[in-house]
């Protein structure tokens, strides 16, 4: 599938319905073929970083809970996100904005910090999405950008082990569906992770002893976990439509993912469900404990993308912008950033 332009991007979101088996998320990129808005566009985007104190952000009948709002000077950090064309990062409250990644050539984007914030890795995708995907890591501020995978099959969903010596990733270069590899921040030591069966969008647990990753289950994808040292695979989730996008809390006790079952395609017929407002899935944003157990809804808000905050208290999600909740769905702020008049989105990290 080859990239749209950036006005088609901010109309559409990534597809997931397969015919028999969940198709690679990762090589397909953000779909032309779906139609929900995703994080690269806001129906009306506000002019500063401030929350929206009430509001019905879906088609259901209840509205978002609000509670208490979070102030943006209460949060820490920087965070990287990215357009699905260009990488950029920038301190929480939208100061010191670096531009990344901004190859004119084609799109870069889902980036994850180093443990260290010294560098960040991303998909690199300038030869069009599906041809020769590869992973690149630059510095923080943009430097020494280069390739560090160097292989002509697909590259994607990167992130960092927490003590910086590893990097996960997943590619398609065994053939067939996507396999998890792991490799040195320079490429080096390649080594594919011993799990059978489909891994996508790996996370380390905060100790690098497991990941949490994309399965493909029948028709869809579904959660699971896998022991690096053993290659035992847990499976956490079994719900209708896809459960996708897992990131594990750094406190270790929380894994937030995406999921559809409260599309009005895929919930229970007694239960108010959402619609996207578009043709495509409504994609919200879930908790569960680490071992698969007390699973419960953040927000119905759309939210496709989720990454923690880093003293595991907030979420950051990317929907129709990019904002922050607590980890009950209460408090949101939607961030923005110096420079950028548009909402923002694509898929977060934070540090």
């Amino acid at each position: 599938m080859k990239l749209a332009s950036r006005a088609a991007w901010a109309a559409l979101t990534i597809s997931l319905v397969g015919c028999g088996q969940a198709p690679p998320i990762g090589p397909s990129g953000p779909s032309v073929a779906s139609g929900s808005p995703v994080a690269a566009a806001s129906p009306t985007p506000s002019t500063s970083p401030r929350p929206i104190p009430s509001r019905v952000a879906h088609t259901g009948s209840s509205p978002v809970a609000t509670g208490q709002p979070i102030r943006i000077s209460d949060l820490k950090g920087r965070i990287v996100f990215d357009d699905f064309e260009d990488v950029y990062a920038m301190d929480v409250d939208g100061s010191k904005v670096v531009k990344v990644a901004a190859n004119s050539a084609g799109p870069e984007f889902d980036g994850a910090w180093s443990p260290d914030g010294k560098w960040i890795v991303y998909r690199d995708s300038t030869h069009g999405t599906n041809n020769n995907d590869e992973i690149f890591v630059a510095r923080a501020d943009g430097s020494e950008r280069r390739n560090i995978t160097n292989n002509p099959a697909n590259d994607w969903g990167p992130d960092w082990s927490p003590d910086g010596q590893t990097i996960a990733f997943n590619s398609d270069r065994a053939g067939g569906p996507p396999h998890g590899y792991l490799m040195k921040p320079d490429g080096s030591n390649v080594k594919e992770i011993d799990v059978a069966g489909w891994v996508e969008y790996p996370s380390f647990s905060p100790d690098g002893k497991k990941i949490v990753f994309m399965a493909a289950e029948g028709s869809n994808y579904e959660i699971d976990i896998a022991d690096l040292s053993t290659g035992a695979v847990e499976q956490l989730t079994d719900s209708p439509g896809h459960d996708s996008w897992p990131a594990w809390s750094p406190d270790g006790s929380t894994i937030a993912f995406s999921t559809v079952r409260d599309d009005c395609g895929f919930a229970p017929p007694d239960e108010e469900c959402w619609r996207s407002g578009d043709i495509g899935e409504s994609f919200d944003i879930w908790l569960m404990n680490a071992d698969g157990s007390n699973e419960r809804r953040v927000s119905p808000e759309f939210g496709q993308f989720v990454a923690w905050s880093p003293d595991s208290t907030k979420l950051l999600i990317s929907g129709y912008g990019l904002y922050v909740v607590r980890l009950d769905g209460t408090g949101r702020l939607e961030l923005r950033a110096d420079g950028i008049a548009r909402a923002l989105g694509g898929i977060p990290d934070w540090r």
